[in-house]
């Protein structure tokens, strides 16, 4: 746990010097890292083991990037603790959550356990941008509780048991959740839903450009969705497990039709968006 708070103009930074190269082992059921400052960066870690969390966000205004967390095995097993790779927590929010690899976060339990989230959204105003997101229990990217007004944009979300679910719902839940934004997002392969909203929801919630193919059901949502694309990603080399090259080939349906709305400047791999005639869908720019 750590609870020093920097400023806006002076933020705290934890940062690896080699990308992924400090490395967490995490043994026992607990959280690994919980942030409790606010305007605070984790940049570049690498966190795996037993745990139910990896990191932790208990503060406001604290980015999480460049992230590998993965392998957390949940071993306590399926139960009200839940679990998650990255979990927004607390009243205030405004959590940036970029460039992470989120892998194999409770994949035991994948279809059999909805308290194991990859990405885990509970309060309001949080950025999820260019995320690599896959093999998890539940959900790679989730809502719940009191959270509203996500931004959750060019992620890629595979092989979990849902790729996007937004919601409310059990403690903090107010008057639903609303104006909500997912776009860009490349959700693949997941076994039950691409994208569902469940609980408690409110309105001016959109869905632009999102790519949502070969899941169990594509959609369920009452939101407005625009510009949807149900082709294969055709990823360079698509692997269930994670390992797999999630880049595209040239002739990807994800090339130059997503919206520029919110995209963020540059991709997972740090390339400037829009490198073509628009922003791609995905976590990758082609």
């Amino acid at each position: 746990m750590t609870r020093k708070s920097g400023t806006s103009s002076a933020r705290i930074r934890f940062v690896s010097d080699v990308k992924w190269g400090a490395k967490i082992v995490v043994s026992g059921t607990g959280i690994t890292w919980d942030s409790r400052g606010n305007y605070v960066d984790i940049d570049g870690f690498q966190i795996t083991g037993s745990g139910r969390h990896g990191l932790l966000a208990s503060g406001a205004y604290l980015t999480f990037k460049n992230n590998y967390i993965h392998d957390l095995t949940v071993s306590g097993g399926c139960n009200g603790s839940g679990g998650a790779a990255i979990d927004t927590y607390g009243p205030v929010g405004n959590v940036l959550i970029d460039r992470n690899v989120v892998r194999n976060i409770g994949y035991r339990y994948i279809g059999a356990c909805n308290t194991i989230q990859g990405i885990y959204i509970a309060n309001a105003n949080n950025v999820v941008t260019n995320n690599i997101v896959s093999g998890v229990a539940m959900a790679g990217i989730q809502q719940w509780h009191g959270a509203t007004a996500s931004t959750i944009v060019n992620n890629t979300s595979f092989h979990n048991k849902i790729g996007i679910l937004l919601g409310q719902g059990d403690a903090g839940t107010t008057t639903g959740s609303a104006n909500n934004y997912v776009a860009n997002n490349i959700v693949y392969d997941n076994r039950a839903y691409g994208v569902i909203e469940m609980g408690k929801m409110g309105g001016n919630n959109r869905y632009a450009n999102n790519l949502v193919a070969r899941s169990g059901t594509s959609w369920k949502v009452k939101g407005y969705v625009t510009g949807s694309i149900s082709s294969d990603p055709l990823f360079r080399n698509y692997l269930a497990n994670g390992t797999g090259d999630y880049r595209v080939y040239s002739s990807s349906p994800a090339i130059d039709r997503g919206t520029s709305a919110k995209a963020p400047t540059i991709d997972f791999a740090g390339v400037a968006r829009p490198r073509g005639a628009a922003v791609d869908v995905g976590a990758y720019e082609y």
